[in-house]
C-alpha cells in the first residue's frame, strides 16, 4: 500500500512540475508512450469476462499498428465448498467467528443457505491479438480478440510457470516446503470446476481451449490536456463475451495520464497512471450465464513507471515496473459470514481461493522491451499477495505498424 501510495505521489509531483518546464525541443521520442502490451492476469474468473489496463500512449497511432501478445499464468487453488447463509440470525453468529472455524459451529446440513463450489488447478494460456487505427485527428480505435487454454504446464513450454518450479522456489527461496498444499494434492495437473450460487456448471480440463471475447476500446487524446512531457486520454470500453460460460456485454471507461522526464539527451523516464471502472455483464446474452461475482461494477487503478535510453545502433531500450490493483468480484460485506467447509485433505491456505473472492486483488509487473522498426516485450509478474491471481505469470508480445 505505501508503495503504490508513493507511486501516485510521484506522478502527481512530476505532473505539476510538468506545467513549470520548457518545453525541450531534444527529448526524444523514439515511441509512443510506455511500452505495455496485455499484461491482464490469468485470474480464473477474470478471463471470462472483460477487464481495462493502462493505456500509457502519448497520442493516436499514426498508422494502423497490431500487437500479437502470449501469457502463460499459474493459477491454484484447493476444492472447497462455501455457503451463504439466509437468516440474518446465523449471519450475525457467523461474523463472531474466524472464516476458517465457522464450519465447526454450525450444521451443514440444517443451514438455509446458498452456496458455490470451487476448485482451481492448471496453466492458463492466453493469446491476445490487438489491432489499433487512428479514425481522426486525436482518436484512436482498438480492436481485440482473447483466447485461452487451461494445460498442465509441462516443461519446456512452462518453465517458470510450472508446478515443479513454482514448488521448488518455495521450498528452497522463500514460502517454506508445500504452503499450498500442492503436492497433496499431485503437481502438474490441469482441472478448474466451479458451481456457481445458481447451480450453473464450468469445467475446463487439460488442453480445454475457448475463445474469451472481443474487445472494443476508443481513445481520445486532447490536445488541450497534452503537452511536451504530459499527456492524457480517455478511453470507452467495450467488451463481447463469447465463452459458453459468459456470454454477454462489458461496459466501461478509463482515464490515463503519461508524464515524460528527460534525463539525458539519450534516455528519459515515463510515469503512467490510469483509472476506471467495468460495469460487467451490462447486457446478458443468455439467461444462465455462470456468475463471476456479486459486484457487478470492476474499479481499477494502474502506475507504471519506464526508463528508457537511445542506443547507438538506434534501438530503443526499456525497463519498466507496473503495479495494478483491482476491486474485489464478490461484496465484502458477505465475506464476514461465509462459512467455507475444508477439504479434509487441505491443511495449508486451503480457504484463499474463496476468501480471495472478498479482497481487492493486486500485483506486480517487470517489463523488458526494445523498440526500432518493431516492439518486442517480455514480462514477468508476481501476485505477492497471493489473491488468486497466477504465483508467477510471464508473457511475450510483439507488436508493429502495418503500412
Amino acid at each position: 500500500m505505501k508503495i503504490r501510495l508513493l507511486f501516485v505521489l510521484a506522478f502527481c509531483l512530476s505532473s505539476i512540475l510538468s506545467y513549470s518546464q520548457q518545453p525541450d525541443s531534444t527529448l526524444i521520442h523514439k515511441k509512443n508512450g510506455i511500452s505495455k502490451p496485455n499484461i491482464l492476469s490469468t485470474h480464473p474468473f477474470g478471463i471470462f469476462f472483460s477487464r481495462i489496463q493502462g493505456n500509457f500512449k502519448t497520442h493516436a497511432s499514426r498508422k494502423p499498428h497490431l500487437q500479437i501478445g502470449l501469457e502463460s499464468g499459474n493459477v491454484w487453488g484447493t476444492q472447497i465448498k462455501t455457503y451463504i447463509p439466509n437468516d440474518i440470525a446465523i449471519r450475525n453468529e457467523a461474523r463472531k467467528h474466524p472464516w476458517h472455524q465457522t464450519q465447526y459451529h454450525f450444521d451443514e446440513e440444517a443451514l438455509d443457505a446458498e452456496s458455490f463450489e470451487l476448485q482451481i488447478d492448471g496453466i492458463i494460456k492466453g493469446l491476445h491479438i490487438n489491432s489499433s487505427f487512428k479514425i481522426a485527428k486525436s482518436h484512436e480505435l482498438n480492436i481485440g480478440l482473447r483466447l485461452f487454454m487451461l494445460t498442465r504446464g509441462k516443461s519446456p513450454f512452462s518453465i517458470l510457470t510450472g508446478d515443479e518450479f513454482i514448488e521448488y522456489f518455495h521450498a528452497n527461496v522463500a514460502g517454506g516446503k508445500d504452503p499450498f498444499d500442492r503436492t497433496v494434492f499431485g503437481l502438474s495437473k490441469a482441472e478448474i470446476k466451479y458451481v456457481d450460487r445458481n447451480g450453473n456448471t464450468l469445467e475446463l480440463y487439460n488442453n480445454d481451449f475457448f475463445v474469451g471475447g472481443l474487445e472494443t476500446n476508443y481513445y481520445y487524446y486532447p490536445e488541450a490536456l497534452s503537452f511536451k512531457t504530459f499527456h492524457v486520454n480517455f478511453g470507452a470500453h467495450l467488451g463481447t463475451n463469447l465463452s459458453k460460460y459468459n456470454t454477454s456485454m462489458d461496459l466501461g471507461v478509463s482515464t490515463n495520464a503519461i508524464k515524460t522526464i528527460k534525463l539525458n539527451y539519450k534516455s528519459y523516464l515515463q510515469f503512467g497512471f490510469g483509472m476506471g471502472a467495468l460495469r460487467k455483464n451490462f447486457i446478458s446474452l443468455k439467461s444462465n450465464n455462470i456468475d463471476f461475482g456479486t459486484n457487478n461494477f470492476i474499479a481499477h487503478l494502474e502506475n507504471a513507471l519506464e526508463y528508457s535510453y537511445l542506443s547507438k545502433g538506434g534501438t530503443t531500450h526499456s525497463f519498466g515496473l507496473d503495479f495494478y490493483f483491482q476491486t474485489s468480484l464478490n461484496k465484502q460485506d458477505e465475506g464476514e459470514y461465509i462459512i467455507p467447509i475444508r477439504n479434509p485433505d487441505a491443511h495449508h491456505a486451503w480457504g484463499h481461493g474463496v476468501t480471495n473472492l472478498y479482497k481487492n486483488n493486486n500485483y506486480w509487473t517487470f517489463l523488458y522491451s526494445f523498440t526500432k522498426k518493431a516492439t518486442v516485450t517480455v514480462y514477468l509478474q508476481q501476485d505477492f499477495s497471493v489473491n488468486n491471481n497466477p504465483d508467477i505469470q510471464t508473457g511475450v508480445s510483439v507488436g508493429f505498424n502495418l503500412l
